[in-house]
């Protein structure tokens, strides 16, 4: 159909929509050909088979599918957007204006069912079905963990470096760099065992992106950081408070950001949003962590949430971070499970015994405190009691949060008929050991053990009482009656 002069025109057509559509990063450069207007059917269906890709950049991408093995870099999850620009590509001005397009010149077009949206699917691929023209990719929403690919250009219908002919599948392989990991970490003071209306205290360390056009003179333009409680844990406006805002290199801390360098945002989740200032200190430490220091409450011992099921009072708290750039890099993720607090509540009952004796109906009661951090010796308490009055055999009328340091219960009234023990005795009340009786919907059970009674003391003491105080007057009757004897006898003798 066509002379080899025809073909070298298609060629160098090819050539010029690749200049125009480099720094896109989907076609290879090579030197500009001729304007000519192309032989294209306006009718004719191509598809665009997009499959996001994550590690290095495609080096010098042409359209068609890749020889290389990406089983290991397909990215199986995400949103695209596929938009149809006003070009017509049919004609040499409309193909023309075509290839000098970019991504922040490109003009839409006004017709219906112009824009397209896809899913990627299981097999890392989402396929668009497209009539001739110049279409906008842009990805919508990134797999956790990952930036969005960079808007981009694509031209239908490509052509072939190999056969010069147009070619009816063009791929395009989008890289999604990682947006880093969120975690957060529950810093609440060692010593204290959370319960209904206790404070904590938090810390949120989300990355800082590299941006992917940095050296295009990217920037941020925006960037948030969120906290999401769940169960008994309050973090908004009323029971929070952000601390403290830094940016961190490696163990150190490289700046600090100042209240006017974000906003503590009112609505929920409960957060921040950073300002222009803030922004700018983020471009300047790009590759590096933000950490956000906050503090949150539990409910009263009031709320609702302590009549619910245990299992639901486990306190929780997801973070999240999200932020967009200039030229329209997204990005974003949330923490896992292994990365965010999880600390399970249950009551506490304590079982008053001796040895195998239940001791519960003799009316013992107990404080109940943390246990202090000791390598060694007996087991010592620390700060304030956490319940006091507790009541041998009853559950505590509060939950506890989940300690890895233990509880130490000491005995403050003795069961009738028993000394007061006098040690104090460490419990477990770690995670495990929370999470199970609170699933099986009961208190965690403890033992505390009085084997010393009363009358085993009393066995010991001088008698002095019964028939030895008896015994006591009478020999005390005789001495007094002997003295007045001898003392009327020498009266008279007198």
């Amino acid at each position: 159909m066509f002379t080899t002069n025809n073909k070298l025109v298609r060629k160098g057509m090819a050539l010029a929509a690749a200049l125009g559509m480099s720094a896109l990063g989907l076609v290879a450069i090579g030197a500009p050909g001729a304007n000519a207007a192309p032989a294209i059917d306006k009718n004719a269906d191509y598809k665009i088979i997009v499959t996001p890709l994550s590690g290095e950049k495609i080096k010098n991408p042409d359209g068609k599918k890749l020889t290389e093995d990406t089983t290991s870099k397909l990215i199986k999850s995400g949103d695209f957007k596929l938009e149809k620009g006003d070009y017509d590509v049919t004609t040499s001005t409309g193909y023309e204006k075509a290839t000098k397009a970019t991504v922040t010149t490109f003009e839409l077009s006004n017709g219906v069912d112009d824009t397209k949206n896809g899913t990627v699917a299981a097999d890392g691929k989402v396929e668009f079905t497209v009539k001739p023209g110049l279409y906008r990719l842009t990805q919508t929403k990134a797999p956790a963990g990952y930036k969005t690919a960079l808007p981009s250009l694509i031209l239908i219908p490509m052509t072939d470096p190999t056969t010069g002919s147009w070619m009816n599948e063009v791929y395009v392989y989008p890289k999604n760099g990682s947006a880093g990991k969120i975690t957060k970490k529950d810093i609440t003071d060692k010593d204290t065992v959370v319960k209904p209306g206790s404070e904590m205290t938090f810390e949120i360390d989300s990355p800082i992106p590299s941006l992917t056009a940095k050296d295009q003179n990217d920037k941020f333009k925006s960037y948030k950081v969120t906290d999401t409680p769940s169960g008994p844990l309050k973090v908004d406006k009323t029971n929070s408070q952000i601390k403290k805002v830094e940016i961190l290199e490696g163990a150190g801390v490289s700046a600090t950001l100042e209240p006017g360098d974000y906003k503590v945002l009112d609505s929920t989740p409960y957060g921040i949003e950073l300002t222009v200032s803030g922004l700018s200190k983020l471009d300047m430490h790009q590759g590096k962590t933000l950490r956000v220091t906050l503090t949150g409450k539990l409910a009263p011992e009031n709320d609702d949430i302590w009549t619910k099921d245990p299992s639901q009072w486990a306190i929780k708290n997801k973070a999240a971070y999200n932020y967009d750039s200039d030229k329209g890099e997204t990005g974003g993720s949330e923490t896992g499970e292994d990365d965010q607090p999880n600390v399970p509540m249950a009551k506490l009952k304590i079982n008053n015994k001796d040895g195998v004796t239940d001791l519960n109906s003799k009316g013992a009661e107990f404080s109940v405190y943390a246990c202090k951090d000791v390598n060694s010796g007996d087991p010592s308490t620390t700060g304030d009691a956490i319940l006091n009055g507790l009541k041998a055999g009853e559950a505590s009328s509060q939950p506890l949060g989940a300690r890895s340091g233990g509880l130490c219960i000491k005995q403050t009234k003795a069961p009738t008929g028993y000394e007061l023990g006098n040690k104090i005795v460490k419990v477990e009340f770690d995670n495990n050991t929370v999470k199970n009786a609170a699933d099986a919907k009961k208190a965690v059970e403890v033992e505390y053990q009085n084997t010393l009674k009363s009358s085993d003391i009393l066995s010991k003491l001088p008698l002095t009482g019964g028939a030895g105080i008896a015994l006591f007057l009478i020999v005390a009757a005789g001495l007094l009656g002997g003295a007045y004897y001898y003392a009327r006898r020498n009266r008279v003798r007198a």
